[in-house]
Protein backbone atom coordinates (compact mmCIF):
# COMPACT_ATOMS: atom_id res chain seq x y z
CA UNK A 1 0.00 0.00 0.00
CA UNK A 2 1.30 3.44 -0.96
CA UNK A 3 0.49 6.91 0.32
CA UNK A 4 0.08 9.67 -2.31
CA UNK A 5 0.04 13.44 -2.02
CA UNK A 6 -2.57 14.86 -4.41
CA UNK A 7 -2.27 18.55 -5.30
CA UNK A 8 -5.29 20.10 -7.02
CA UNK A 9 -6.33 23.54 -8.15
CA UNK A 10 -8.63 25.30 -5.68
CA UNK A 11 -11.32 25.15 -8.38
CA UNK A 12 -10.60 21.61 -9.45
CA UNK A 13 -11.61 19.31 -12.28
CA UNK A 14 -13.95 16.94 -10.48
CA UNK A 15 -13.68 14.18 -13.07
CA UNK A 16 -9.89 14.10 -12.82
CA UNK A 17 -9.71 14.39 -9.03
CA UNK A 18 -12.41 11.91 -8.02
CA UNK A 19 -11.39 9.40 -10.68
CA UNK A 20 -7.84 9.46 -9.35
CA UNK A 21 -8.97 9.13 -5.72
CA UNK A 22 -11.34 6.31 -6.64
CA UNK A 23 -8.68 4.31 -8.49
CA UNK A 24 -6.13 4.83 -5.71
CA UNK A 25 -8.64 3.63 -3.14
CA UNK A 26 -9.69 0.65 -5.27
CA UNK A 27 -6.04 -0.39 -5.65
CA UNK A 28 -5.51 -0.20 -1.89
CA UNK A 29 -3.58 3.08 -1.70
CA UNK A 30 -4.18 6.03 0.60
CA UNK A 31 -3.91 9.72 -0.17
CA UNK A 32 -4.00 13.25 1.15
CA UNK A 33 -5.46 16.07 -0.95
CA UNK A 34 -4.04 19.58 -0.65
CA UNK A 35 -4.64 22.76 -2.60
CA UNK A 36 -4.21 26.52 -2.56
CA UNK A 37 -7.10 26.91 -0.07
CA UNK A 38 -8.60 24.73 2.60
CA UNK A 39 -12.02 25.23 0.98
CA UNK A 40 -11.98 24.01 -2.62
CA UNK A 41 -14.75 23.76 -5.21
CA UNK A 42 -15.56 21.72 -8.29
CA UNK A 43 -14.97 24.09 -11.21
CA UNK A 44 -18.31 23.19 -12.82
CA UNK A 45 -20.75 22.54 -9.98
CA UNK A 46 -18.99 24.80 -7.43
CA UNK A 47 -19.77 22.16 -4.82
CA UNK A 48 -17.41 22.79 -1.89
CA UNK A 49 -15.06 20.35 -0.19
CA UNK A 50 -12.92 21.00 2.89
CA UNK A 51 -9.28 19.98 3.28
CA UNK A 52 -7.16 19.56 6.36
CA UNK A 53 -4.37 21.83 5.09
CA UNK A 54 -3.02 23.68 2.05
CA UNK A 55 -0.14 22.67 -0.20
CA UNK A 56 2.00 25.32 1.52
CA UNK A 57 1.62 23.43 4.79
CA UNK A 58 3.42 20.40 3.34
CA UNK A 59 7.20 20.56 3.69
CA UNK A 60 10.04 18.68 2.10
CA UNK A 61 10.74 16.92 5.40
CA UNK A 62 7.42 15.08 4.92
CA UNK A 63 8.26 13.68 1.48
CA UNK A 64 9.64 10.38 2.90
CA UNK A 65 6.15 9.64 4.27
CA UNK A 66 4.69 9.74 0.74
CA UNK A 67 5.31 7.34 -2.13
CA UNK A 68 4.19 9.69 -4.88
CA UNK A 69 2.71 13.04 -5.82
CA UNK A 70 -0.01 13.77 -8.39
CA UNK A 71 -1.13 17.16 -9.67
CA UNK A 72 -4.70 17.61 -10.90
CA UNK A 73 -5.95 20.51 -13.03
CA UNK A 74 -9.09 22.59 -13.03
CA UNK A 75 -9.96 26.28 -13.56
CA UNK A 76 -7.12 27.46 -15.78
CA UNK A 77 -5.92 30.51 -13.78
CA UNK A 78 -5.84 28.41 -10.60
CA UNK A 79 -4.07 25.59 -12.42
CA UNK A 80 -1.49 27.88 -14.01
CA UNK A 81 -0.76 29.44 -10.63
CA UNK A 82 0.70 26.08 -9.60
CA UNK A 83 3.07 26.03 -12.61
CA UNK A 84 5.40 28.63 -11.19
CA UNK A 85 4.70 28.27 -7.47
CA UNK A 86 8.13 28.02 -5.80
CA UNK A 87 6.92 25.96 -2.87
CA UNK A 88 5.32 23.39 -5.20
CA UNK A 89 8.50 23.35 -7.30
CA UNK A 90 10.64 22.57 -4.25
CA UNK A 91 8.25 19.80 -3.21
CA UNK A 92 8.43 18.26 -6.68
CA UNK A 93 12.22 18.42 -6.62
CA UNK A 94 12.25 16.59 -3.29
CA UNK A 95 9.95 13.90 -4.68
CA UNK A 96 12.16 13.60 -7.77
CA UNK A 97 15.37 13.43 -5.72
CA UNK A 98 13.92 10.61 -3.61
CA UNK A 99 12.76 8.75 -6.76
CA UNK A 100 9.08 8.90 -5.90
CA UNK A 101 6.27 8.46 -8.44
CA UNK A 102 5.20 11.76 -10.03
CA UNK A 103 2.04 12.35 -12.09
CA UNK A 104 0.07 15.18 -13.67
CA UNK A 105 -2.81 15.47 -16.09
CA UNK A 106 -4.10 17.96 -18.64
CA UNK A 107 -3.22 21.62 -17.95
CA UNK A 108 -1.45 20.69 -14.72
CA UNK A 109 1.37 18.89 -16.56
CA UNK A 110 3.54 22.05 -16.96
CA UNK A 111 3.74 22.15 -13.15
CA UNK A 112 6.17 19.24 -13.51
CA UNK A 113 8.46 21.11 -15.91
CA UNK A 114 11.27 21.77 -13.39
CA UNK A 115 11.60 17.99 -12.77
CA UNK A 116 10.79 16.81 -16.31
CA UNK A 117 14.18 17.15 -18.02
CA UNK A 118 14.58 14.14 -20.31
CA UNK A 119 11.25 12.65 -19.24
CA UNK A 120 8.70 11.57 -21.83
CA UNK A 121 5.66 13.76 -21.30
CA UNK A 122 2.12 14.05 -22.67
CA UNK A 123 0.41 17.42 -22.16
CA UNK A 124 -2.59 19.52 -23.14
CA UNK A 125 -1.39 21.36 -26.28
CA UNK A 126 -1.40 24.96 -25.12
CA UNK A 127 1.44 26.89 -26.74
CA UNK A 128 2.58 28.27 -23.38
CA UNK A 129 2.49 24.77 -21.90
CA UNK A 130 4.66 23.42 -24.71
CA UNK A 131 7.14 26.29 -24.43
CA UNK A 132 7.48 25.85 -20.67
CA UNK A 133 8.04 22.10 -20.94
CA UNK A 134 10.50 22.52 -23.81
CA UNK A 135 12.42 25.15 -21.86
CA UNK A 136 13.03 22.66 -19.06
CA UNK A 137 14.02 19.89 -21.48
CA UNK A 138 11.00 17.57 -21.38
CA UNK A 139 10.71 15.00 -24.17
CA UNK A 140 7.26 15.94 -25.53
CA UNK A 141 5.09 13.15 -26.89
CA UNK A 142 2.28 13.28 -29.45
CA UNK A 143 0.21 10.73 -27.55
CA UNK A 144 -2.56 11.27 -25.01
CA UNK A 145 -0.96 9.23 -22.23
CA UNK A 146 2.67 8.51 -21.37
CA UNK A 147 4.12 6.40 -18.60
CA UNK A 148 7.90 6.78 -18.29
CA UNK A 149 9.11 4.24 -15.69
CA UNK A 150 12.70 5.41 -15.98
CA UNK A 151 11.70 8.94 -15.02
CA UNK A 152 9.01 7.57 -12.66
CA UNK A 153 6.52 9.95 -14.27
CA UNK A 154 3.00 9.52 -15.67
CA UNK A 155 1.35 12.30 -17.68
CA UNK A 156 -1.85 12.63 -19.70
CA UNK A 157 -3.19 15.14 -22.19
CA UNK A 158 -6.79 15.53 -21.06
CA UNK A 159 -9.49 14.48 -18.63
CA UNK A 160 -10.68 11.67 -20.91
CA UNK A 161 -7.49 9.86 -19.92
CA UNK A 162 -8.25 10.17 -16.19
CA UNK A 163 -8.93 6.52 -15.44
CA UNK A 164 -6.06 5.13 -17.53
CA UNK A 165 -3.72 7.79 -16.14
CA UNK A 166 -4.73 6.86 -12.60
CA UNK A 167 -4.19 3.16 -13.33
CA UNK A 168 -0.71 3.91 -14.66
CA UNK A 169 0.10 5.95 -11.56
CA UNK A 170 -0.84 2.90 -9.50
CA UNK A 171 1.22 0.63 -11.74
CA UNK A 172 4.30 2.75 -11.09
CA UNK A 173 3.61 2.81 -7.37
CA UNK A 174 3.30 -0.98 -7.38
CA UNK A 175 6.36 -1.61 -9.54
CA UNK A 176 4.30 -2.93 -12.43
CA UNK A 177 5.05 -2.40 -16.12
CA UNK A 178 2.97 0.18 -18.06
CA UNK A 179 -0.44 -1.17 -18.98
CA UNK A 180 -1.42 1.23 -21.77
CA UNK A 181 1.01 1.83 -24.62
CA UNK A 182 0.07 4.63 -27.01
CA UNK A 183 1.85 5.13 -30.33
CA UNK A 184 2.07 8.25 -32.47
CA UNK A 185 0.03 7.61 -35.63
CA UNK A 186 2.05 10.12 -37.64
CA UNK A 187 -1.20 11.57 -39.00
CA UNK A 188 -0.96 15.11 -40.37
CA UNK A 189 -4.30 16.93 -40.80
CA UNK A 190 -5.06 17.97 -44.38
CA UNK A 191 -7.07 20.87 -45.67
CA UNK A 192 -6.68 24.58 -45.37
CA UNK A 193 -6.71 27.02 -42.52
CA UNK A 194 -9.15 29.89 -42.16
CA UNK A 195 -8.36 33.24 -43.74
CA UNK A 196 -6.79 35.75 -41.41
CA UNK A 197 -4.85 38.98 -41.37
CA UNK A 198 -1.11 38.74 -42.21
CA UNK A 199 -0.06 39.89 -38.74
CA UNK A 200 -2.14 37.14 -37.12
CA UNK A 201 -0.66 34.56 -39.49
CA UNK A 202 2.85 35.84 -38.64
CA UNK A 203 2.15 35.48 -34.90
CA UNK A 204 0.89 31.91 -35.34
CA UNK A 205 3.90 30.95 -37.45
CA UNK A 206 6.24 32.46 -34.88
CA UNK A 207 4.61 30.42 -32.11
CA UNK A 208 4.80 27.24 -34.18
CA UNK A 209 8.38 27.82 -35.14
CA UNK A 210 7.69 27.33 -38.84
CA UNK A 211 5.60 28.81 -41.66
CA UNK A 212 2.50 26.97 -42.78
CA UNK A 213 2.53 26.62 -46.58
CA UNK A 214 -0.91 26.73 -48.18
CA UNK A 215 -1.28 25.75 -51.85
CA UNK A 216 -4.19 25.92 -54.24
CA UNK A 217 -5.98 28.34 -56.58
CA UNK A 218 -8.18 29.75 -53.81
CA UNK A 219 -5.06 31.34 -52.32
CA UNK A 220 -3.97 32.97 -55.57
CA UNK A 221 -1.04 30.64 -56.26
CA UNK A 222 -0.31 27.00 -56.87
CA UNK A 223 2.63 25.06 -55.60
CA UNK A 224 4.69 28.14 -54.79
CA UNK A 225 5.41 29.33 -51.28
CA UNK A 226 4.42 32.89 -50.59
CA UNK A 227 4.88 34.54 -47.24
CA UNK A 228 1.56 35.57 -45.69
CA UNK A 229 -0.39 35.74 -48.94
CA UNK A 230 -3.80 35.51 -47.26
CA UNK A 231 -5.85 38.69 -47.33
Amino acid sequence: MSHVLVVCAKRFNGHELFTLLGVLQKRGHTFEVVSQNILIRDELTLRPNSLRRTVWDVWGSEVPSFDGICVVSGHLPDTEALWSDKHVELLLKDFKKQEKTIGAICCSVPTLAPVAKGAKVSYFPLIRARKRLEYYGADLQNTSLTSDPEARMVTAENQMMSEMWSEEVCNLLEGRAPQYIFKDSGFTPKGSERRMKPEIRAAIDEARGYKMVLTGPKYGYKGVHKKYSLK
